[in-house]
């Protein structure tokens, strides 16, 4: 893979190609600390089990709405002042984005320390088992959350840089140890879901060690900062107008999945378990299409920052056609493999059934949510964070009310098609908003704001 990439000349697909590999890699390893974690749990614990870190995964997928903020704020600042050939500019959004993600990764740490039992039975389990394992799976996991801020955010910042090898070194490598110490205290250690859960929070803090120092090596932009320097307040007000929007898009999906859960729980709590290895299923989908969302943020940010708006146009297209490609093969092996793939994770009849008909309706959505999250990542280059942030929210709260209709006249099924519907609906929006935003940009160039 290649470390040094031309984003501002040379072919497109290539570049595009080089610069959102590592990233795509990168974003897959997320999935692989869930699955994994999800298969030693079932292998070792059994199903109810996984139904349990189910629980508790929904409030540390919750926790990513405070990274988000310094993740995509860092991350479009530092694309767009290297593409503007602003480097001191560049190393005070680093510098900033490092302080939010210590003070988000705390704060939320200590509300999840004080308020988890609550938490827990707000997606209404009652079991005790599953209501103990969920809530020692979320404590432990807390731990870490410093650390998984700073290791995404200084992973956004070095792709934003065009270093997209770095984060994917050191993120195979936290996934690594997080195999070997499950193996360590789930099997040999017998310490359950706990067990599972230090073992992740363990390999986020050497990864998050590994990627901080590699910040400063020796090729960087950003070896000679100096990090012990308190920035002004404009540094972390753009920041936090960029990320914000996401962040609170982030939050409040998070609060309607926690709906949805409850919903589930409900009519079984088994069946939350198996909804929440379908959106692991699912995350290959819209991890592939984060890490090249995440490429063509720093690829559109830096041709934005530079004015090289046609390039930027081009880019963007080749990255959608080529999401939608990936939706449709995911799509088919969702409706026609279904089977398989809950297979090799649960061993109960019931609950692999309930998990084929979750992904052969969940299967059609896939290409419009490729196609979303991508554009997403177009809109967040371009500094216009908003414009997805209202079509996320707006649509994914049509959820709620559709569920609440379809559930009398088709069960579980109707919560799967509430979820698919709304997102065939938001990728339709994202796209056609995207084209006139790219159209009022290629006609007046007025688009954006200043980078410092």
């Amino acid at each position: 893979m290649k470390k040094n990439i031309n984003i501002l000349e040379g072919p497109i697909a290539g570049s595009l190609f080089w610069l959102a590999l590592p990233v795509v890699l990168t974003s897959l390893i997320s999935i692989g600390y869930n699955l994994i974690d999800t298969w030693f749990i079932g292998r070792y614990l059994g199903d109810e089990y996984v139904s349990a870190v189910a629980a508790g995964a929904f409030f540390i997928n919750f926790g990513m709405c405070f990274c988000n903020i310094p993740k995509i704020g860092a991350q479009v600042l530092v694309a767009q002042s290297i593409g503007a050939k602003k480097i001191s500019t560049a190393r005070k959004y680093v510098r900033t984005s490092i302080y939010l993600c210590i003070i988000l990764g705390l704060f939320y740490t200590i509300m999840v320390l004080i308020f988890h039992d609550s938490l827990i039975r707000l997606i209404g389990v009652r079991e005790p088992l599953i209501l103990n394992s969920a809530n020692q799976f979320l404590v432990i996991s807390s731990i870490g959350f410093v650390f998984l801020y700073t290791l995404i955010t200084i992973s956004a910042v070095i792709n934003g840089e065009g270093d997209t090898t770095g984060p994917f070194i050191f993120n195979s490598m936290g996934l690594i140890i997080n195999i070997i110490l499950d193996i360590v205290f789930m099997k040999y250690m017998k310490m359950g879901v706990g067990g599972a859960a230090l073992a992740t929070v363990i390999a986020q803090i050497i990864a998050c060690i590994g990627i901080f120092l590699y910040l400063f090596r020796k090729n960087s932009r950003f070896r000679k900062l100096r990090l012990f320097v308190l920035d002004g307040k404009m540094f972390y007000k753009r920041i936090v107008k960029l990320g914000l929007p996401n962040g609170i898009n982030q939050a409040l999906f998070s609060v309607f999945a926690i709906a949805i859960a409850g919903m589930i729980a409900k009519i079984s709590e088994n069946a939350l378990g198996v909804q929440r290895l379908g959106v692991q299923f699912e995350a290959f989908s819209w991890n592939i299409s984060i890490g090249l969302a995440s490429a063509i943020a720093t690829f559109t940010g830096q041709n934005y920052g530079a004015k090289n708006y046609t390039r930027l146009k081009k880019g963007y297209f080749i990255g959608l056609i080529w999401m939608l490609s990936v939706g449709f093969t995911i799509a088919l092996i969702f409706i026609f493999g279904g089977k398989y793939l809950y297979g090799f994770f649960f061993k109960s009849p019931e609950m692999i059934a309930l998990g084929v008909g979750y992904l052969s309706v969940l299967g059609f959505s896939q290409v419009f949510m490729c196609a979303e999250i991508t554009t997403t990542g177009a809109f967040n280059g371009i500094g216009r964070t908003i414009e997805p942030t209202i079509n996320s929210i707006v649509i994914t709260s049509l959820r709620i009310p559709l569920a609440h209709f379809l559930i009398p006249l088709m069960g579980l099924s109707g919560i799967w098609w509430s979820i698919s519907g709304t997102s065939i609906l938001k990728g339709v929006i994202s796209v056609t908003w995207f084209l006139w935003t790219l159209k009022k940009l290629l006609d007046s160039g007025e688009i954006g704001g200043s980078i410092g």
